[in-house]
This record gives structure tokens, sequence and C-alpha cells, in this order.
């Protein structure tokens, strides 16, 4: 009853974001300006690993990954490591594949374990962009040939992929594709340009 009251609120907030009017921003400099329609799915617990490895394994041209937390244990058959196995596959096959994950921090459980998966995705030819270090990388966010975009609570976790109650949201929108993007490689460039704490 209480995932059936969630997923309502969700899917309104979602049609009433997408249907909004252009002339509501018109004013802001920076404002959205999305056109109806855009499609959205509610991802709730495990359902997010099923669409989004499907997700992964049908990318024609491009993938990128951002995130704060992403948990592989190599040899074992878990979630991430399903993960790991599509995005190396989708590198073997030609498609763009990189990674911003959150490796600021100057030390810890975070900062290794991001640090491992790291190298594992740079081993399998995928591109791993470092977060600035002025902030924490909280995001979880995936996107896929600049149209889908995964974003929500998940880590790439066993624990977030498939015990957690998480919540994510499935979007198809070449516009707001196009606005992560942005948002992504403006994180990639603050590291490069060295604007650290």
């Amino acid at each position: 009853m209480r995932v059936s009251r969630i997923r309502k609120m969700f899917y309104s907030l979602i049609i009433a974001f997408a249907l909004m009017p252009v002339a509501v921003c018109a004013g802001e400099k920076n404002a959205p300006s999305y056109s109806p329609p855009v499609q959205a799915r509610l991802l709730t617990d495990r359902e997010y690993f099923d669409v989004l490895r499907k997700g992964i394994n049908e990318a024609n041209a491009e993938i990128v990954v951002c995130a704060y937390l992403f948990k592989t244990l190599e040899g074992a058959d878990g979630y991430p490591e399903r993960i790991v196995q599509s995005l190396s596959a989708a590198v073997k096959r030609g498609v763009r594949v990189s990674a911003v994950m959150e490796l600021s921090q100057k030390s810890g459980d975070l900062l290794e374990i991001n640090a491992k998966t790291a190298r594992r995705l740079e081993q399998a030819g995928i591109k791993v962009c470092p977060d600035p270090e002025n902030a924490v990388t909280h995001t979880k966010l995936v996107i896929i040939d600049r149209r889908f975009l995964f974003v929500g609570s998940h880590n790439l976790t066993q624990s977030a992929l498939r015990y957690n109650h998480e919540v994510s949201v499935w979007i198809d929108s070449p516009a707001m594709a196009a606005e992560a993007l942005d948002y992504i490689n403006s994180l990639c460039e603050v590291k490069k340009r060295g604007n650290t704490r």
C-alpha cells in the first residue's frame, strides 16, 4: 500500500515536471526547457538493477556513469560485478564508456573501495575521471546514448542493488540527458583546471 502511494507521488511529480510550460522558466537564465513528452518510469528496489543492466547491454554509442559508491568484488557473482561485466562488454562492442567517481576523500573505506573499482574499470578500457576535490560527489546517475537517464538513490553496491529499499527513476529525454551530460562534464573539467580546496 505504501509503495503504491510512493509510486503515485513520483509519477505525479514526473508528469507535472514534464508538462510544465516553458513560459514558467522564460525569465530564468539557465532554466531547463523540456518539451513534452518526457517518458519516465519509477524503479524501486531490485527493479533498478534489471532495467539498468538491460540499458547498458543495449547501449549503442555511449555510457556515462557518475557514482558516489561503486563497490565491486572481483570473482564474485554480485550485482555490481554484473554491472562491471556489462560495462566491459559494451567497451568491447565499441561503446564509449566513462565514469566519474567520488575519489576526492583523503582516506577511508569509501576511497579504497572506489579506487579499487576505478582501477578495474580502467583495465577494462573505461575512462575514469575523479571528481573535483572541492566537494563530495554524492550523485548516482547513469546516462545512456545521450537519451536515457537513471537517477535516484541507488549506489552501485550489492546492498543497494539487491537488498535495500531504494527508489530511482528511468527517464527517456534527450534534452534532459544533454543537461545531465553538461553537469557531469563540468565535474571533470573542474578537476582538470585544478580548482581544489
